[in-house]
């Protein structure tokens, strides 16, 4: 069913989108972990997560998991990369090198290596259907998507890079791990050296937006056509909550506190923007639980239903299914998580909270993933 090259619109497209968040991608991990299993149900036969969706996209944590479902893994064995590694790749540097990053980049390294191959690159045809990562060129100060798609313009110029290599670099979130240096050619196939920082350093933390563009601008190769019935898109996050600073502390924060602040406030008001975004352009499937907090998570943001009566006069270009949660002690109660603490479980690098990650994104799955109103794609 996928494919790296666009091929023809034999039918509905479908695209997955991942969002990034460090740790907390345990939530959209538990949520692949029931779609391919309600997938297999409905279909009446196993299947991995590449045979069902066209193009996947993710940034960060994100990248991670959408490389590893483009090469055909199961989902719980990605889950299971959490849960093995989780506490290694977070476990701090030497104090002196902490003045440059909080974590080594050697763990999270030789376990992409391990898991992806440390020869396989971004053209090749291990990967089983097409895919998107988002990084942050430091370097050149722009936001680069890379893609296996033969049709791309830059495709020529990033074929032979390590896919390791290039999750790495969409992960390299500043102040938590180094940057990713890579050698990139150019038209002549003289290389070029960059260095890349986390795509989450970006409006692209959730590229939902981006995966719908990639498949539907002309610009991109895919050219696929819009329609609630003729697109889907998925879209996982990684959980989101407000950051809150008690009156008269900010006045204390130093350079670090300060740097850890923007990065987390950066990636919620990217969600948010994305996800207002989403519902104007996406028609939510029917019957399908919508988080509305997903879109409402500020005071004066506009609610879904303010969005759907704004956007009803164009129409909806595609079916779009948002799957995230609030990570508030409300939120948590309701699931029956009374144990949990929001402030300690919202931290992306918060290794003492894996088990407790993992167990709401167990809780959101059995509440959001409902491919029983999707099977029109799937079948």
């Amino acid at each position: 069913m996928g494919t790296t090259a666009p091929g023809p619109q034999d039918g509905p497209k479908r695209l997955l989108s991942i969002d990034g968040g460090g740790l907390l991608g345990l939530i959209p991990a538990e949520a692949l972990v029931e779609i391919e299993k309600q997938l297999d149900a409905i279909t009446g036969h196993p299947a991995p997560l590449c045979e069902r969706f066209d193009l996947i996209g993710g940034t960060s944590t994100g990248a991670i998991l959408a490389a590893g479902l483009s090469l055909g893994l199961k989902a719980a064995d990605l889950r299971d990369f959490y849960l093995k590694f989780g506490k290694e790749i977070f476990t701090k540097s030497f104090f002196l090198t902490r003045l440059w990053h909080m974590y080594p980049s050697g763990p999270l390294e030789q376990h992409l290596k391990d898991v992806f191959g440390e020869n396989t690159t971004l053209g090749s045809p291990k990967l089983k259907t097409c895919i998107m990562i988002v990084t942050k060129n430091a370097t050149q100060g722009s936001t680069w998507f890379f893609t296996n798609n033969k049709d791309s313009k830059f495709f020529s110029s990033n074929a032979d890079l390590p896919l390791w290599q290039v999750v790495r670099a969409s992960t390299a979130a500043p102040t938590f791990f180094p940057p990713q240096p890579m050698a990139i050619p150019d038209a002549n196939k003289n290389p070029q050296n960059f260095e890349f920082v986390d795509g989450g350093v970006s409006t692209y933390n959730n590229p939902s937006l981006q995966v719908f563009l990639e498949a539907t601008d002309l610009n991109y190769g895919y050219k696929w056509l819009t329609g609630p019935d003729k697109l889907l898109l998925m879209s996982l996050g990684t959980g989101f909550n407000t950051v809150k600073i008690a009156a008269g502390a900010a006045a204390e924060f130093n350079v670090l506190n300060w740097a850890r602040y923007i990065i987390k406030e950066l990636m919620g008001d990217a969600n948010l923007q994305q996800n207002v975004l989403m519902h104007l352009i996406g028609q939510k499937p029917q019957g399908a639980i919508s988080p509305a907090a997903a879109v409402a998570a500020v005071p004066g943001a506009p609610s879904i239903t303010s969005l759907d009566a704004l956007s009803a006069a164009t129409g909806k270009f595609l079916t779009y299914q948002r799957i995230t949660v609030e990570l508030t002690r409300k939120r948590l109660d309701g699931f029956g998580l009374t144990d949990i603490d929001p402030d300690k479980v919202g931290e992306m690098d918060a290794a003492d909270q894996i088990a407790n990650m993992q167990r709401i994104g167990q809780a959101v799955a059995r509440e959001q993933v409902k491919m029983g109103n999707l099977k029109s794609f799937f079948m």
